[in-house]
């Protein structure tokens, strides 16, 4: 995916909102092709990458991948 498209990092004012994780959270898992075990490993995987890896950055970096 493109750099810009379909994942988009900030919101109205330089910061991204609880609407534009939603928006892309739900966008990602309808968008990937691939069995739902998939998506819910990926999800987790990317969850844990994001919130529980030092430095804690809160985007995995895997873009239109579930969970990112």
């Amino acid at each position: 995916m493109p750099e810009g498209e379909g994942h988009h990092h900030h919101g109205e004012g330089g910061r991204r909102t609880i609407g534009d994780y939603a928006r892309a959270f739900f966008s990602n898992w309808n968008e990937y092709e691939g069995p739902l075990a998939d998506k819910v490993k990926l999800t987790l995987k990317n969850r844990i990458k994001a919130y529980a890896v030092p430095p804690i950055k809160g985007c995995c970096g895997n873009r239109g991948q579930p969970g990112c």
